[in-house]
């Protein structure tokens, strides 16, 4: 097993430490794909895949992150579990970061979308994925870290499903030295990284070259030194998994350059140190992404929708077939009710027949000889005389002759208040003159219990 040693340059009081693979991460190799594959159904709920950017130009290393253990590389040929959230590093060449100081007053990303476009800085569409990362509060002013995604995002580099990830991190902020260091150098996709840090944030990372490091990061860290986003020059510096060539010229390099600086190298074969998820989360989603994230939202606005009509349309339902189970009950009581009255009803109906039949013999109010008797009363006398009497399902026409206006009306009050005729409804017209002596009355009345009148006229009895 490889040892650290430490070496020190007695003239320049640098320090420097070399780590080998004993701090190398757990791996799941080829062989355990499958029973890995079965294992994911027994991850817990929060369990967490971080996709970060690989030492190769387009790979990516696959992170596992459960509750209580430490992080698990796993091979791309896995399957990823469908109930882990998905974590994201963007990668480092398709971001651009500004650290900026803003006042309190007024809303930082208002503030700091000001004074980027006001420099000209921000590129057409980087404006909607502009996000920031605080990092110090000073009262009257605040240290922010600008960051936003290029446009166009390489898009076609990204792993799969890569648009529905939680949350789009940057990449300084993943690593395992950053709690400890104050400038770190890893390797991604095939290109030097480097970021500085100040109270474990990064205000700076962008990408460098091997050649002419020295100088470029002395700029940068006497520019961030003016502007007081830092602090110091750095004085612990990592050399995150870079190959062992680059890693000897930037070790050179920098010791050179920040010659009180404590340089560490960690040298584990073909992986880095295993990521640290920070605890203050950050979200910087690509214009994909929050297309994709706007298309779920409306997907679950419809689903919630679509659950609610369903609901409404059970409770409905329910209702409906409450009240028809109600009805339906109310219809057999009354069908039970007319039942148990049917047959008394069917007795009385032909009782009321009979009496219909028999009453004219026994009733002398539907008798048509007690009905004449009393209808020729009035002509007692000779003085008035009946012309007509017809009697029809209890439907009476009275027509008769007087001498004069008085005598026929005193004939047909007498008519109308005859004890047979008085349950008759009467209708008269006036008398009419029909000669000389000669008065022609007319009188009809309909009893109450009579028949609807037939369209044909009564035929008179003489």
């Amino acid at each position: 097993m490889n040892q650290a040693s430490d070496t020190t340059a007695g003239t320049s009081g640098i320090t420097i430490r070399e780590m080998t693979d004993a701090a190398a991460p757990s791996t799941v190799g080829m062989s355990g794909i499958a029973s890995l594959d079965k294992a994911y159904d027994k991850l817990p709920k929060d369990s967490l895949i971080l996709e970060r950017p690989g030492r190769e130009p387009g790979s990516w290393e696959r992170w596992l992150f459960t509750p209580g253990a430490e992080a698990h590389l796993l091979p791309q040929e896995a399957t990823l579990p469908k109930h882990c959230e998905i974590l994201l590093s963007l990668p480092s060449s398709s971001l651009f970061s500004w650290p900026l100081w803003v006042a309190s007053e007024g809303e930082n990303l208002d503030l700091v979308r000001l004074e980027l476009s006001g420099r000209h800085l921000l590129k057409r569409g980087m404006e909607d994925s502009l996000g920031i990362l605080p990092i110090l509060d000073k009262g009257e002013r605040h240290l922010l870290l600008a960051a936003a995604t290029d446009e166009p995002f390489p898009s076609d580099l990204m792993p799969p499903r890569w648009q529905r990830a939680v949350r789009f991190e940057l990449p300084p902020r993943l690593h395992a030295g950053s709690s400890d260091h104050d400038l770190i150098l890893w390797e991604e996709w095939g290109a030097i990284q480097m970021a500085f840090y100040r109270d474990q944030q990064p205000v700076w990372f962008c990408g460098v070259r091997s050649q002419g490091l020295a100088a470029l990061l002395h700029r940068i860290a006497l520019r961030l030194l003016s502007e007081g986003v830092l602090e110091h020059l750095p004085t612990r510096i990592l050399l995150d998994a870079l190959p062992s060539e680059v890693a000897a010229t930037c070790q050179s390099s920098l010791a050179t350059l920040f010659p009180r600086s404590i340089i560490t190298r960690s040298e584990i074969g073909t992986a880095a140190l295993p990521p640290i998820l920070p605890s203050a989360p950050f979200d910087l989603p690509p214009t994909e992404a929050r297309e994709e994230r706007r298309r779920l939202l409306q997907r679950q606005k419809l689903f919630s929708f679509a659950i609610a009509g369903a609901i409404l349309y059970l409770l409905l339902l329910l209702w409906g077939a409450g009240d028809l189970f109600i009805r339906q009950n109310a219809l057999q009581n009354i069908r039970r009710e007319i039942a148990k009255v049917e047959q008394p009803a069917q007795d009385a109906q032909q009782q009321s027949s009979r009496w219909k039949t028999l009453r004219p013999l026994i009733d002398p109010t539907t008798y048509a000889l007690d009905l004449l008797s009393a209808a020729a009363t009035p002509t007692a006398g000779g003085k008035v005389r009946l012309t007509l009497f017809a009697l029809e399902q209890g439907h009476l026409h009275i027509a008769g002759e007087a001498a004069d206006l008085t005598q026929a009306n005193s004939a047909i009050e007498q008519l109308k208040k005859s004890p047979l005729l008085q349950q008759f409804d009467w209708n008269n017209a006036q008398p009419q003159l029909a000669g000389k002596n000669s008065v022609k009355f007319d009188i009809e009345g309909t009893h109450p219990d009579a028949a609807p009148q037939n369209s044909e006229e009564a035929q008179p009895t003489p």
